[in-house]
């Protein structure tokens, strides 16, 4: 068992390693920073999103922009390789009455926990902290589905959960040292290193450490890590060969339709095994699964669903790729951007087929194909207009295009580069 003074140690290591680094801003800290409002909320902040996405250093960009002091603050990340063989609610008590009882007996201090969902029950303890405001308190994870199980259990209502994603273009241009003026004038000033960079971007995706080190053969390690210690150790999965087999099918075939059965077939897995594992994928944030647009809840199960990735240079790094596809990761990229603005998403399929139907908050719809080309194709307009007939509450028809900008038959056409900072 962890002793006091290795806990002293860990906490000493870390404070300082944390404050140390040289960050690079992130959009979600005004959001985080305004809802704590000046310790006005007592509520439980949580980060949950794909390992290594930047939840570390965001947690680091709060305690910089709240100007924290070291003893004011506890800061543990439980992959610390000493608390392997101690992985229970004990110690986190543990944690908590040693920096109690040597480093702040008194004030109310900010607890940053990192990666909490390896601690069984942590929950409670969380809960009891939060009732009795003990401490302000943030936390991350790794999986969308273990926090939210945990939370409907035992902190319904005493929390507020950020989704973290990798860099959004505007953010990747900021790491970049490219800022996107508010002006659309000085935006197109900007338009030729924009797009220079977007290509980047594209094929590279966003992770923060690969656009800083620009050494993509770190993505082989992610997907390692979000296999095995989001998937494989938190699930006991037993058959991993098939398992990552599946995941590197997802990659190779992002953007195009499958179904369980097709999978079953060509995996020789059984159909609940199938479902399982690209359940386990999607709540570690690694794959993602749109169904298709119809009021039918049936139809929307028994249909084909479409398959798209975190980010693009993990997919680009791990899968088979035989030809040059940056239309396919256009799509993936419209896709990402649209799920990190926690928007409702499907696909459409009829005589034409439109790659996204966005629920808005109205309950209007937005229709948007993406043609990353030179000259549009008519199907693809075709389309949007067939959706539109067909449902009435249609608010918006967009084409995201290379570089095509103008407005014709009620379609929005828009360079992607350009709809990305808006």
């Amino acid at each position: 068992m962890v002793t006091e003074e290795q806990i002293l140690e860990i906490i000493a290591s870390w404070n300082k390693s944390i404050l140390n680094q040289n960050l690079r801003d992130r959009y979600i800290v005004d959001k985080i920073i305004k809802l704590h409002n000046n310790g006005k909320n007592k509520e439980i902040i949580d980060l949950v999103g794909v390992r290594r996405a930047g939840k570390s250093s965001i947690l680091a960009l709060i305690m910089k922009r709240l100007n924290l002091k070291n003893e004011e603050m506890l800061y543990i990340n439980f992959e610390e390789p000493l608390f392997v063989n101690d992985y229970t609610i004990h110690l986190i008590e543990k944690i908590w009455n040693t920096y109690r009882t040597h480093i702040n007996p008194d004030k109310k201090p900010f607890l940053f926990f990192d990666e909490i969902q390896l601690i069984p029950m942590w929950e409670k303890w969380m809960r009891k902290i939060r009732d009795q405001e003990l401490a302000y308190v943030f936390i991350t994870g790794s999986s969308s589905d273990l926090l939210s199980k945990e939370y409907g259990t035992s902190l319904t209502g005493r929390h507020f959960s950020f989704s973290v994603y990798p860099l959004s273009f505007k953010e990747f241009l900021l790491f970049n040292h490219v800022k996107t003026a508010k002006n659309r004038f000085s935006l197109y000033d900007n338009k030729l290193k924009i797009i220079n960079l977007f290509y980047k971007y594209l094929t590279t995706g966003g992770f923060p450490e690969i656009v800083l080190k620009n050494d993509p053969q770190l993505l082989k390690n992610y997907f390692d890590d979000i296999l095995y210690k989001d998937i494989i150790e938190r699930h006991k999965i037993r058959d991993v060969i098939s398992l990552k087999k599946l995941a590197v099918f997802c990659l190779t075939n992002m953007g195009n339709r499958v179904t369980y059965n097709s999978l079953r077939k060509y995996f020789s897995l059984s159909l609940d095994t199938v479902r399982e594992y690209l359940s386990y994928f999607e709540e570690s944030f690694f794959i993602f699964q749109v169904p298709i647009y119809s009021y039918s809840l049936k139809l929307q199960e028994i249909s084909q669903k479409k398959i798209y990735c975190i980010d693009n240079g993990l997919r680009n790094e791990i899968s088979f790729k035989f030809s040059k596809d940056e239309g396919r990761l256009a799509e993936n990229l419209v896709f990402v951007d649209l799920k990190r603005k926690g928007n409702e998403i499907y696909y459409w399929k009829n005589r034409g087929e439109v790659d996204f139907i966005v629920k808005n908050k109205d309950q209007s719809l937005t229709a948007i194909n993406v043609s990353y080309a030179d000259e549009i194709d008519e199907r693809e307009v075709n389309s949007l207009l067939e959706f539109k007939k067909k449902f009435r509450n249609v608010k918006e028809l967009i084409i995201l295009t290379k570089d095509v900008s103008k407005k014709e038959n009620r379609v929005k056409f828009i360079p992607l580069w350009s709809w990305l900072l808006e």
